[in-house]
C-alpha cells in the first residue's frame, strides 16, 4: 500500500497518536474517536475516497456482512448456553478489530444494532441502526496498525506500519512513528482475515486463502492479493471484489458452443435432429470463486433452450458454491456449528486453472427449424444483490 506524498497541510495541527490505553470505549463514538482516521484522510484524499466506499469502509454495514452477523447471533449466541453476546468478537475481530477496545457492554450494544438493522419491521428504525454501524468499519489504523505488523504480532502504539521506506517527517510531526512492514505487501497480511487464526490447523481451515495457496501458488503463480485487488503498485484502496460488476465479471470465462447434429433413438428406431451444446466455464482469478467467509455467495449457472416459435423446450441450473454443513454426530463442542473443525467442507466452486465444462445433448422434434440457447451466469452476492456476469444466446439452424 504505496503511501502518497505527505501532506504537510496537517503540521500545523495538533493531532494526539493513537495509544493503548486500559479505558474501554463504552459508545460507538468514543471508540470511533480512539481510531480517528481524519488525519489519514487530510494527507490522504484519494485513498480515503477510494476506501471510504469499498467492502473495507463497509465492513459491518455491508448486507452480506449483516446478514451473515445476524445469523450468527441468533443460531449460535442465542442458542448455546455457553456463549454470550459479547461473543461476537468471533465476528469483529476481523471486521472492526478496533473492538479489542470496546467495553463488554459495547459489543451488546452492537450486536443489538445488528438485529435492528436486518429485523426491525419499522424502515426508519433500521435504517437508523445501519447508520449508527457504519460508523464501524476496517480502517486506515486497522491495517496500518492493529494489522501492520502481522499474524500474533503485538502492534506498538502509535505506530503507523508502511509498506515501504518514506518521508516520515509529517507522521512525526504528528505524533505518529513510522515503521517499514514487509508483510504489507504480501497474501499473508490478508490472510490475518481472510484465513483461520494461526492456532487451528491448515487441514481443519480450508478457506478462502486456502484455495489461493492449494489452487493458485502450488501451480507456479506469483501473484499476490494486492496484485489483483489493489492493483499492484497502483495501491488502489478500493479493494476490488465481487461487489464491484466490472472486476466480477473479469473473474469469469464464460464460452458455449452449440451445434445441430442427429440422435439416434434405438427404442423407436428412427433418427431425430438434435442440439449439443458445450460450456465453459474458466476462473481467471487467484482462488476458488465464489468464496468467503462463512456464508459464501453463489453462482448459478442457468441454461435455456427454445424452439423458433419461443417455446421453452429444456432448461436446466447448476449452482457453484462453497461452504462448511454441520451433521449431527459431529464433534461435541460449543458453538459446533460455528467451528470449522465440527464440520464438514464441501468445495463446489470453480478452480483457477481448471476449467468446468458441462456438455448437453437435447433430441428436438422433427419439425424443429431453429433453437436458441441462452446461459445466463448470475453472481448472488446477496438476497437483495444479484449481479449477471456473463450472457450469451446462440441460433442455431436444425438441419432436415
Amino acid at each position: 500500500m504505496r503511501l502518497i506524498s505527505i501532506c504537510i497541510l496537517l503540521l500545523s495541527v495538533a493531532i494526539l497518536p493513537y495509544t493503548i490505553s486500559a479505558k474501554k470505549a463504552t459508545t460507538i463514538d468514543e471508540l470511533v474517536e480512539m481510531y480517528n482516521i481524519k488525519p489519514c484522510a487530510q494527507c490522504h484524499p484519494d485513498k480515503y475516497e477510494e476506501w471510504k466506499t469499498s467492502t473495507m469502509g463497509n465492513s459491518v454495514v455491508d448486507p452480506r456482512v449483516l446478514m451473515g452477523m445476524r445469523s450468527f447471533i441468533r443460531l449460535a449466541i442465542d442458542e448455546e448456553k455457553s456463549l454470550k453476546r459479547e461473543d461476537l468478537t468471533i465476528c469483529l475481530n476481523c471486521h472492526i478489530p478496533q473492538i479489542k477496545d470496546a467495553a463488554p457492554e459495547l459489543i451488546v450494544h452492537i450486536g443489538n444494532l445488528v438485529l435492528t438493522a436486518v429485523e426491525a419491521k419499522d424502515e426508519i428504525k433500521r435504517e437508523e441502526a445501519k447508520k449508527e454501524l457504519s460508523k464501524l468499519n476496517l480502517n486506515c489504523l486497522g491495517c496500518h496498525n492493529l494489522k501492520g505488523a502481522g499474524s500474533n504480532v503485538q502492534p506498538k502504539a502509535g505506530v503507523i506500519y508502511v509498506p515501504d521506506d518514506i518521508d516520515d517527517s509529517a507522521h512525526r510531526k504528528a505524533g505518529y512513528e513510522t515503521q517499514k512492514s514487509d508483510i504489507l505487501k504480501t497474501s499473508e497480511f490478508c490472510a490475518q482475515c481472510h484465513h483461520c487464526p494461526p492456532e487451528v490447523p491448515w487441514k481443519d481451515c480450508p478457506t478462502l486463502y486456502t484455495t489461493y495457496i492449494e489452487n493458485f501458488i502450488h501451480k507456479g503463480h506469483k501473484e499476490t492479493c494486492q496484485d489483483c485487488h489493489m492493483k499492484g503498485a497502483e495501491a488502489i484502496h478500493k479493494f476490488f471484489g465481487p461487489n464491484n460488476p466490472d472486476f466480477l465479471k473479469s473473474s469469469i470465462s464464460l464460452s458455449v458452443n452449440a451445434r445441430p447434429t442427429k440422435y439416434i433413438n434405438i427404442y423407436e428406431n428412427k433418427k431425430t435432429p438434435a442440439v449439443v451444446i458445450k460450456i465453459e466455464l474458466k476462473n481467471n482469478a487467484g482462488h476458488v470463486i465464489p468464496h468467503g467467509c462463512i456464508f459464501s455467495p453463489k453462482i448459478v449457472m442457468n441454461l435455456t433452450v427454445k424452439d423458433q416459435d419461443s417455446k421453452e423446450i429444456f432448461s436446466r441450473q447448476k449452482e457453484f458454491t462453497v461452504g462448511d454443513l454441520y451433521f449431527k454426530g459431529g464433534k461435541s463442542v460449543a458453538m459446533a456449528e460455528w467451528d470449522v473443525t465440527a464440520t464438514e467442507h464441501f468445495d463446489l466452486g470453480i478452480k483457477p486453472d481448471q476449467p468446468f465444462y458441462s456438455t448437453f445433448i437435447i433430441p428436438l422434434k422433427t419439425d424443429t427449424k431453429a433453437v436458441d440457447v441462452e446461459v445466463i451466469l448470475k453472481y448472488f452476492y446477496s438476497r437483495d444483490e444479484i449481479f449477471t456476469i456473463g450472457e450469451t444466446v446462440q441460433k442455431v439452424i436444425i438441419e432436415n
